[in-house]
């Protein structure tokens, strides 16, 4: 299907590597002109390149997605580069590892929180400003199993992921009036950064899981809890974003829609 998002701007937070840069390079694709702010300077440069590379277009910004000045400041810069933001990508997250609610330390529930659903509260709310007296725009927020089935140690992970879905049905109800649909995808098991520090951890917790790789961990869970047995790229979450950033989505909206092999059915 030719998606055609030739002439669009698309913001993907923490489009910097694992699921975000599968999203950028997806919405690139598709012909979008794509802005990739990370916290890391590094990883959002090294994408916007493979963009450009590929013979998209798009920048990299250094930025913190929980902090409404630096919010404000990706917001100009993309405005004075490109005019418009047709298309933001809610993608940033962050996790304390494994950890029992009965043994969380506050300070890391409380910057979880920040990191997964502040952020999205506080970039859509600015975003939809903007989209609001063009009377268009998609705002995409990436959700997770995690989101849609309470997962044991990842409390506030779960929990933000949750308030991530919640709140887009908020925005689809509140912003459906200006024609800007909001959506959650909710990836299931793919092999990032992050899922890889989870089973390092837990190879330490569990002695029955101390002669295996992470590798092994990840697709013994795979193979448990999908119907496909089969791990999930970057790349198909990519394409799903791709497709309901698309006027073809344009009747979609207010959906949590799982990319996850089969492991959650509703």
């Amino acid at each position: 299907m030719d998606l055609k998002l030739t002439g669009k701007t698309a913001v993907v937070t923490g489009g910097g590597r694992g699921i975000g840069r599968g999203i950028a390079l997806s919405l690139a694709a598709e012909g979008a002109t794509v802005v990739v702010p990370d916290l890391t300077a590094e990883d959002a440069e090294n994408v916007a390149r493979e963009i450009m590379a590929r013979g998209g277009s798009g920048m990299a910004l250094q930025a913190n997605a929980a902090d409404e000045k630096e919010i404000e400041h990706i917001i100009e810069k993309t405005k004075e580069a490109y005019g418009a933001i047709d298309i933001l990508v809610n993608n940033v997250a962050g996790g304390t590892g494994p950890v029992p609610i009965a043994r969380m330390a506050v300070l890391d529930w409380d910057r979880v929180i920040e990191l997964t659903l502040k952020s999205t509260f506080l970039f859509s709310r600015a975003i939809a400003r903007e989209m609001i007296p063009r009377k268009q725009g998609r705002i995409i927020n990436i959700a997770s199993l995690a989101g849609r089935i309470g997962q044991p140690l990842m409390g506030p992970y779960s929990v933000g992921k949750f308030g991530v879905v919640g709140l887009t049905q908020v925005m689809a109800r509140e912003l459906g009036r200006y024609a800007i649909t909001v959506n959650a995808v909710c990836p299931g098991f793919v092999y990032t950064p992050g899922f890889e520090e989870t089973f390092i951890k837990m190879k330490d917790m569990y002695a029955t899981l101390k002669d295996k790789s992470p590798q092994e961990i990840f697709m013994d869970t795979v193979k448990e809890q999908t119907v496909l047995g089969q791990p999930q790229t970057p790349e198909d979450v990519g394409s799903l974003v791709a497709y309901l950033a698309s006027e073809e989505a344009r009747n979609i909206t207010g959906q949590a829609i799982s990319v996850d092999g089969g492991a959650v059915m509703r």
